[in-house]
This record gives structure tokens, sequence and C-alpha cells, in this order.
């Protein structure tokens, strides 16, 4: 019995796993000498499991590297599937027993991060691109020939046509293109949506079966007035009662794709699809254009092509049976096995060796060119940025630059090339974030994300990156410059004081840093003016209109500061108070204050109502747009009034303010966001429906601490599925804002709040009473 070890990063259900488990399914039917094995680097999922074994697979699950190692040296051949990630990368530089070495490359190799390296190939016995277009990347055409021809093949990934065997096409109504994949623009085409939408097709309809961010997707459709065109499946397991739809395959993927050798494709060309395509990465040498498909240059051609095809189904059924028979005859786990063996075979002729990375295992170590990892000394605790930087060869050269280089202008501009890194090398497989999250310590790769994350307008990230990469250790003056500027956006002065100290000691004549230190000193003194407002943690603003009715304006003013004081009587003493902040444009300072004096004294003949402890009062006119930036965050919610002042309440400056009804009517609910979603999601539909026939009603949702962001794509999907599947519109009629309120803050709105909707998801804030 020979033992085949297959070491993965992740045995899932996924297309490098998916092909790993159908070649060895194939190998050991066609020479039952073999027996495979596997080992995941991560933990494996139970469903991949129980397919690998279904296939004649061992599953193994080693307690540590040693066990790992033992079982290494006790295999007669290592086969490792590789895609760049942390993990793998880890596994390489480790110190293993002498073995027989396969890479087979999972990516076409060519854009960063998923490239082949010299590295990988002198590491490897044998190395294995899995697709025509890798095969002849640079890093192996410059291989010696004699070292090529020892050393270098090429095997596609190999699907298991088993899943596709004999489907037959079901009549459906209209035309179907379908897509099967991760739904992630670091892979699909970021333009996906727009240019399927763009095809001129009547009753077309977009399969779309993956996992990702569908949300995403359906809302790009619906923003298109579109979204009846696509249908979401999800994840879909049963890939051939999805196939036996299409007419054809859409199968477009961004510029910068690691795309290899496409197994979903293979399939679908197996089952007579014909497909549609971009020439990127490793499709262009998958497809034969205008014979086994389509393939296309632009967006443009991409929805002429599905037009074509449709308008002429002659022409659909040639590429299709083309397709099918090309794939038959080129593609598949069992054509794989047979020139997969031949080359175990040959391995196994060998011997055993013992190998060190960036040790060459054939040639010379004079014959490889030198790096500037191989000449510059990296500090230990930046081994992960090391690390990343080793696994992107010449690909990314940005970063090696900014990890090595002592060019202040070149630091810049590397800055700058790395802050507009693609999905696909700061978020995506092997990217920044992922190395980030193997080596959370390591200041570079922090550095990094805090860059790309700034670009992305996720600037509150940025910061808190920025903060942690200098204790992490990236001391730079620059980093100092660019905490400095976010600072500045965020208004975080004391972070800001900070960090232009740190410059005046780096670069005491750097004038950006001395412009907005007078900048800071003006918002310093502007501070100094807020503190004399006398804020406290919780505080109300009102924009009156002092022009209106005199007596409907007391009227509302006076119901408005009488709710607010009674509801203060209701908190624990040492709460602070809160204060009422009030525009008085349109009347002179003095007149306001006779005018709130009159409510005061009515408050207290009337009501015995003392406002001293209970309700502060703050007077603001004419605030520049700096001044109100200074104030808004310290601002709880902006109240609204019958009388308000439109003016002033309708200036894109206090859109994001959250809105509280001086009526009262104002609902509350308190989710609980780790709930089941599709049990939340229904709960809130409920909610929503509940007040869709309110007048101006607005409905307060506790965030709980959960992603704002996440929650509010949550709920609008929730509003989009109840316009389309029950014709209710509320934007009209519901105001809703996402809220992460203190209990004191919650209970100083009292009788403010009409109703807390009882929810069955609902979480509520320890020691709340409302």
């Amino acid at each position: 019995m020979i033992k085949i070890l297959h070491i993965i990063d992740f045995l899932c259900l996924g297309g490098a796993a998916r092909s790993m488990i159908a070649i060895s399914k194939y190998s050991s039917r066609l020479d039952n000498q073999f027996h495979h094995q596997v080992i995941s680097l991560k933990k494996a999922q139970i469903q991949a499991v129980e397919l690998a074994q279904k296939a004649g697979m061992e599953f193994l699950e080693p307690i540590d590297e040693i066990e790992r190692n033992q079982i290494i040296a006790s295999s007669d051949l290592v086969h490792i599937h590789y895609w760049n990630n942390p993990q793998m990368f880890s596994f390489l530089h480790s110190e293993l027993p002498p073995a027989r070495l396969i890479i087979w490359f999972h990516v076409s190799g060519d854009n960063a991060p998923q490239v082949i390296t010299r590295d990988l190939i002198n590491y490897a016995d044998f190395a294995l691109p899995c697709n025509p277009h890798s095969y002849e990347l640079p890093v192996i055409k410059q291989l010696k020939p004699e070292i090529r021809h020892k050393k270098v093949g090429m095997v596609y990934d190999a699907a298991d046509f088993e899943r596709v065997q004999n489907i037959q096409p079901q009549p459906h109504e209209g035309f179907k293109v379908g897509y099967m994949g991760a739904l992630s623009f670091s892979k699909m085409h970021p333009h996906y949506i727009s240019m399927s939408a763009k095809a001129n097709i009547p009753d077309v309809k977009f399969i779309v079966c993956g996992g990702g961010n569908i949300e995403f997707l359906q809302q790009q459709a619906l923003e298109l007035n579109a979204l009846d065109k696509f249908d979401f499946r999800g994840f879909v397991e049963d890939i051939a009662s999805e196939i036996a739809k299409f007419d054809v395959y859409g199968y477009p993927l961004c510029e910068d794709t690691y795309a290899a050798a496409e197994l979903n494709l293979q399939e679908a060309m197996y089952a007579g699809i014909p497909p549609v395509v971009l020439p990127h990465g490793g499709i262009k040498k998958l497809i034969i254009n205008n014979y086994t498909g389509l393939m296309v240059d632009s967006e443009l051609e991409y929805s002429q092509a599905l037009e074509y095809l449709y308008h002429n189904p002659q022409e659909k059924l040639r590429l299709g049976k083309n397709a099918k028979e090309y794939a038959s005859q080129i593609f598949g786990a069992e054509n794989a096995a047979k020139q997969l063996n031949p080359i175990y075979h040959k391995l196994l002729e060998t011997p055993k060796r013992s190998r060190q990375w960036s040790i060459p295992t054939d040639g010379s170590l004079l014959d490889e060119p030198i790096s500037l990892l191989d000449v510059v000394d990296i500090p230990i605790q930046f081994y992960g940025a090391k690390t990343f930087v080793e696994s992107l060869g010449n690909t990314a050269p940005q970063f090696i630059k900014n990890l090595t280089s002592n060019d202040t202008n070149e630091l810049f501009t590397t800055d700058e090339q790395i802050a507009k890194s693609s999905a696909l090398l700061g978020m995506g497989e092997g990217g920044v974030f992922q190395y980030l999250y193997y080596y959370p310590d390591d200041g570079y790769l922090i550095f990094w994300s805090a860059l790309i994350l700034e670009k992305q307008n996720k600037t509150e990230d940025a910061f808190r990156q920025y903060i942690m990469a200098i204790n992490k250790g990236c001391k730079h003056w620059r980093l100092f410059w660019y905490l400095a500027e976010i600072a500045d956006y965020l208004q975080e002065i004391d972070v800001l004081q900070q960090a232009l100290n740190s410059l005046d000691s780096y670069v005491p004549n750097f004038q950006p840093a001395q412009n907005l230190r007078k900048k800071l000193n003006k918002l310093l003194l502007e501070e100094k003016e807020l503190s004399s407002l006398n804020l406290t943690n919780i505080n109300y603003l009102i924009f009156p209109d002092w022009q209106t009715d005199e007596e409907e304006l007391t009227a509302e003013l006076y119901n408005l500061i009488s709710t607010l004081a009674k509801n203060a009587l209701l908190i624990n003493e040492g709460w602070g108070g809160s204060t009422l902040v009030i525009d008085t444009t349109g009347i002179t300072e003095e007149d306001a204050n006779l005018f709130l004096s009159g409510i005061a004294m009515n408050l207290m003949m009337e009501e015995e109502l003392d406002l001293e402890n209970t309700l502060d009062f703050a007077l603001i006119n004419n605030l520049n747009e700096q001044k109100w930036q200074n104030l808004l965050p310290k601002i709880t919610a902006k109240i609204k009034l019958k009388c308000d002042n439109q003016e002033l309440v309708n200036q894109s400056l206090f859109e994001d303010l959250i809105t509280i009804n001086s009526e009262g009517n104002n609902y509350v609910i308190f989710p609980d966001w780790k709930a089941d979603q599709e049990q939340l999601a229904m709960t809130i539909s409920e909610v929503l429906k509940h007040i869709s026939q309110e007048e101006n009603a607005i409905l307060l949702v506790n965030l709980n601490n959960a992603d704002g962001e996440e929650v509010g794509l949550f709920f609008s999907e929730i509003v989009m599925n109840l316009m389309l599947n029950e014709g209710i519109e509320l934007s009209e009629n519901i105001n809703v804002s996402f809220v992460n309120f203190t209990v004191n803050q919650w209970q100083s709105l009292g009788k403010l709040i009409k109703e807390k909707i009882n929810i069955d998801c609902e979480l509520l804030p320890d020691n709340l009473v409302i």
C-alpha cells in the first residue's frame, strides 16, 4: 500500500478541497496501490470530511505538530494543495521531516496575493500549476530548461463529473443565466449586477448560487430597479438541479481574480451550458472563444453576448455541444488522475529529501535572485509582515519597500499604493487582513490595515488601528501625522495633541503639522467656549421658530420642558441632570431668557416644578460649521417641534442626529442582535407593520453595541421585503434611529416614549425600566 498524504489549509466544500477529493477518488480507482489520506491545517468541515471519506480518503487529525510530522515521515509521498494563506505559509516554513513533496497550485498565480513564487517552486520536488495560463507564467518559464522539465508539470484542477452526470435540461419560462461561486468582489466582478441587468432580454432571470454578501447585491439590484431579474439561491450543494435550468452560464470575474481552473465552469460546460466570461486569471485558457463559449473584453460586450445567445438559440446549442465534448475530453477528475498517477510513480522512485525554505531542492542557490529581505534585517516583532511580503514574491513591491525603505518620499508613495489595495489584496484570501488575523500583534500589518481602512472611509476603525500600530512598534514619524489628520477629522482633541507633540519631537519643521497646530489651538478655544454651556451627559437640541405664533410656541415649549423635568425626577440621584440646548436664531438672547423664565415661573406656580436640579438651558446662536461639529457629538438627540425653524432643521449638517418627536409619538424596541436572524427579521417586520399607519412616527432601535452599519443593512432588507411582498412603504411615515443610549439617557425620555414595543427576540439593558 502506497500512502499519499494530502495537506490542505481548509478541508471544506470549496473548489480546491473538492478537486483534491475527486482526484484521490479516481487515482485509487485507476491504481489500487494508492491509499490517500488528508490533514486539514484548519478545523475541517464535517460535511467535507464525510465527502472525503465517501470518496475513499482517510481523514487524519493530528493533535500537534509533532504528531503531524510523524504522519509526514511515515507517508510515501506528500501532496500539498496551495493557495496563499498564513496557515499554509507557516506550515511551509516549519521544520519538516524528509519527504517527497508535490505542491499543486490552486490559483492562477499572477495576481497578488495569490501568486506562485520562485521559493514555492524551489521548495517542492514537483510543482503543479492547475491550468495552462499558470504553467506559462514567467516564474516557471524563467527556470532553467532542465529544471523545468524535471520538476514542473500541469494538471487541471479536477471536477468530479459524477455530480453533474446525465443532466437533462428542464423546461422553463424565460431565459435563465446561471452563476455559481463565492459572492465576493475579491473574485466576482464588482459590476456583475449592473452588467447583467443591462442585458436587454425579455423575461431574463439571473440564478445566483453561492454564499457571500447577498444583501449588498440585492441592494445594488434594487437601486437599478432590476431586483426582479435576480434570484439569489445562497449556497447550493445539489448543483445539478440548478444547472439543468440554465440557458447560459454567465461567469464574469474581477480583473485581478485568482480564479484558476474553476470547477463550476467545468461542470457547467460538461452539462452543455455555454459560458460567457471575461479573459481574467486562468479563465482565459479554459474556453476556446466562439467554439466552447464566448470570451468578451468589456462589460458592454458581456451584456451584448448574453443578448446574442438569447436571439440565436442555434448558436447557443452549438457552443453548448462543443463545451460538453471539450470538457469531457480535457477536464474532470478521471482525466486528471490519469496524468497525476504517473507523476506519483515517478516521484516514488526518488529518495525522500530534507528541505529548508528559500533553499532550492534542485539547482544552485547562486542562481537565485536576491531579495531585499535577504539583505535587510527585519525585527522579529514584524515577522508576520515579513512572511506576508515573502508570500507575494515580486508582484506587490510596495509592501517590501514600505517594510525596508529609509526614503521618506518612497514611504509616502508606497503608503498610498497600499491604501489603494484591491479587495483581494486587502481583505481577500491571503491578503493583509487575513495575515493580520493570524499575526494580530504585528505592527506593520496593523499599519497597512489602517491605510486600507482609511481609504475605504472606515475612519474610526482606521483611527484605532493607527494607534495600535504605533503601540506595536511602528514609530516612523509619518504614522503620527496620519494619526493627527484622522484625529482632527474625528475631533479627538487629546489624541490630536499627543500626535502633534510627537511630530514636534521627530520633525519640528514639518509645516503641515504646524498648520494643524494652529487649527488645534483654535479648537481648544472653541472647546473652552462649549464648556461655558454647562453641557451634561444628556443634552437635547431644539430649533424653535421664534417668529411663529407666540401662544402656540409657549404651549409647546411649556409641555416639552415640563415633560423633560418630570422625567428627570424619576432618575436616580447623581446622574448629573440634563440640558436643553436651544437655538435662538431670530430672537435676542435677552428676549429668549425672558421667554424661558416665564415658562419656568409658570411651571413652579402651576405644577410646583423647580427646574434648578432637573433641567438646564443652554442658548446658542449663529454657530459656524466648525462650532456645530464640535457641539453635535455631545448632543443626545434633536427634539422635533411642531414649531420648528424648518430652514435650520433641514440643513444637511443635522441629518445624522437622532430625532425624538416632542409630541411623544416615539416607539422603542430592544432587539437581541444575537438571536436567530430569520426570526428577528420576522419580529421586526411585525413591529414596522404595527406602526406603519401612524403619522410622523419615530422608532428608536437599541443597538446594544452591535455594528450600526450591519444593523442598517439588516433593516434595509426588511423594509425592502415589506415593500416587495406586502406593498407597505415606510419611508414617509416612519423615521428609524439606531441608538446606543445609556440607561439614564433612556430614562430621561420618560413620557416622550409612547410605547416600548415588546418583541420575542428582546434584550433590555441592565437596570432599565421603561
